[in-house]
C-alpha cells in the first residue's frame, strides 16, 4: 500500500474534490538506460579477448575480470530498470484508479516523531473503512520546518481510496482534525 499525503492550507481545502493527482515521475535517462552501453562493453571486452591470439596471462585475466565486472553492471542495472518499470506501472494503475472511481471516508492515525535536520518525520499507521473492512496502511511524512504541523496520534484525516488499487490519499489540516472531534463528542 502506498500513502501519499497532502497537508492542505485550510481546513475548508480538506473534503475538496480529489482533483488531479500528479503522474508519477520516470526515472532519469541513465537509471533507465545503463544496462545498454554496459552489455555493448561487454559484448566488445568478450569480442576482444576471441580477437587476440596467444595473450599473455595478465591480459587473458585482465579481460575475463574486465568481462566480469561488466556483466555485473549489466544485471545490476537491468533489475534496477525492470523494477523502475513494475513501480511506475503500478503507481500509473494507482492513479487511474483514483481519477476513475475513487471514494471517500474519514480515518486515523496513529504517530510517531523522529527529528531529522530541519524537521521531524512522522511514522505510524492510517486505519480507515474499507470494503466493510478496516484497512491498515503504514505512512511517513516529512514535516520540515515552516510546514502546516503533521498529524497528532489519533487525529482524524480524510482519506479517498478506490477499488482495485493500492494507493490511497490522506489529507490534513489540524483545524479540520478539531472540527471533526467536536462533532463526533
Amino acid at each position: 500500500m502506498s500513502v501519499r499525503w497532502q497537508q492542505v492550507d485550510s481546513a475548508a481545502a480538506v473534503d475538496a474534490p480529489l482533483g488531479d493527482l500528479p503522474t508519477p515521475e520516470r526515472p532519469g535517462w541513465l537509471r533507465r538506460w545503463l544496462w545498454a552501453p554496459a552489455l555493448a562493453a561487454s559484448a566488445g571486452v568478450y569480442a576482444t579477448q576471441r580477437l587476440v591470439e596467444n595473450p599473455s596471462g595478465e591480459l587473458e585475466l585482465g579481460l575475463m575480470l574486465a568481462l566480469l565486472a561488466l556483466l555485473a553492471v549489466t544485471a545490476v542495472a537491468a533489475l534496477v530498470r525492470y523494477r523502475d518499470d513494475q513501480r511506475l506501472a503500478r503507481e500509473t494503475r494507482g492513479v487511474e484508479a483514483l481519477r476513475r472511481d475513487a471514494r471517500s471516508t474519514t480515518g486515523s492515525v496513529t504517530v510517531t516523531e523522529r527529528p531529522v535536520g530541519d524537521g521531524v518525520m512522522l511514522r505510524g499507521l492510517l486505519s480507515y473503512p474499507r470494503d466493510g473492512d478496516t484497512a491498515e496502511d503504514t505512512w511517513s511524512l516529512l514535516v520540515s520546518d515552516g510546514d502546516p504541523l503533521g498529524p497528532r496520534p489519533g487525529d482524524p484525516v480524510a482519506v479517498w481510496w478506490a477499488p482495485g488499487s493500492d494507493d490511497v490519499v490522506a489529507r490534513y489540516h489540524r483545524d479540520w482534525a478539531d472540527q471533526v472531534r467536536r462533532r463526533t463528542r
